[in-house]
């Protein structure tokens, strides 16, 4: 009588699925060089002011008045690292590296979120959401609708390009039954019935301005100018047989990448959505 084989067969790893939506959907994602890494990033921007009316008459001249400078966009460069041990036996070091990578790969989207929103494990980010001193939205109606659209109206009073909202996943679905994400969230971004894009991240926090907590039932959404990151792609990786663990006989390797994100313009908007879909009269009211 044959023997059956109890041990499992050892086959190919299936394919991943598509990364989530997320900023970097949302976000126009550029390289960086070597030099943006040993410096920090910043770049002057015009577009970021509104004009006045002005009545010229013969009888009236007033002053005209103006913007002073150009705004000066600042960004620091942080890095996300991923770190794997496992056994020699069984894989090589170069199948290592390439596990490394992907773990790198799989989560650098929410921990970008992360710092973009507080500044996640680190102290000095720049710049945050929480800490661009937003200034506070309040709807006058109830329901996520209503918080969003006051909050691109508040926005839009002063820029003349299409802004980003910033939201945790937490809250995707109120503003979806109120009609306001439209879109497939395959390729591309999703956007708002007027255009705006959605940045919705589960890297993302629920406080506001300051860091502050939301009211119970709700979140904090940000409104922002054109967002970009940059990214330098996996850095070169140590020889895995030289950060080999000779005394355990186990393989320790890493992998880095660093990043960096800015928005357009300095003004940010805020306001909090409730996570309550449908909207109804027992919903708590918008702070």
């Amino acid at each position: 009588m044959g023997k059956i084989i109890t041990n499992r067969q050892l086959i190919a790893t299936p394919r991943a699925g598509q990364l989530r939506y997320g900023v970097f959907r949302a976000a126009t994602v550029l390289d960086m060089d070597t030099r943006m890494i040993g410096a920090g990033i910043q770049y002057l921007t015009d577009h970021c002011d509104m004009p006045f009316e002005y009545d010229q008459t013969c009888e009236l001249s007033p002053e005209k008045d103006f913007t002073e400078g150009s705004e000066l966009i600042e960004s620091d460069p942080y890095w996300l690292v991923a770190r794997k041990r496992c056994g020699t036996v069984g894989r090589s070091g170069e199948e290592m590296q390439a596990a490394v990578r992907q773990v790198l790969l799989t989560g650098a989207q929410q921990r970008v979120e992360a710092v973009m929103w507080d500044g996640g494990a680190l102290t000095t980010a720049t710049p945050t959401l929480t800490g661009a001193g937003a200034t506070i939205v309040t709807p006058s109606a109830p329901g996520a609708g209503a918080a969003i659209a006051a909050l691109e109206e508040a926005f839009y009073d002063v820029s003349g390009y299409v802004g980003t909202i910033h939201m945790n996943t937490r809250a995707y679905a109120a503003v979806a039954y109120a009609g306001l994400i439209e879109g497939a969230g395959g390729a591309g971004a999703l956007r708002t019935p007027i255009g705006s894009v959605w940045s919705i991240g589960s890297g993302y926090g629920i406080t506001g301005p300051a860091d502050g907590a939301p009211a119970a039932g709700f979140v904090w959404a940000f409104m922002t100018a054109p967002v970009t990151v940059w990214r330098s792609g996996v850095l070169a990786q140590p020889d895995p047989r030289q950060t080999l663990d000779r005394e355990l006989n186990q393989w320790d390797v890493v992998a880095e990448e660093v990043f960096a994100h800015a928005w357009d313009c300095p003004q940010v908007m805020a306001v909090q959505v409730p996570i309550a879909a449908p909207a109804t009269t027992t919903a708590p009211a918008v702070p």
